[in-house]
């Protein structure tokens, strides 16, 4: 991984932290990147909200 990853490495990495443990490189290259990339930052809390909206979809779901 590069010390400074591109705004689509930033956006796999964020999508595939979700699903696994990013090592402690990819962590601090996406660290370094939202330093500098306000859009990145945007997005890594969108996927956030939409996978705190999801888990509460879930669980109203479940409660029929």
């Amino acid at each position: 991984m590069k010390l400074l990853p591109t705004c689509r490495d930033v956006t796999r990495l964020v999508l595939e932290g979700e699903d696994r443990s990013l090592t402690r490189g990819e962590r601090w290259a996406m660290r370094f990147h939202w330093l500098i990339c306000d859009a990145c930052r945007h997005f890594r809390k969108q996927s956030a909200d939409m996978r705190v909206a999801m888990d509460r979809w879930r669980q109203y779901r479940s409660k029929d």
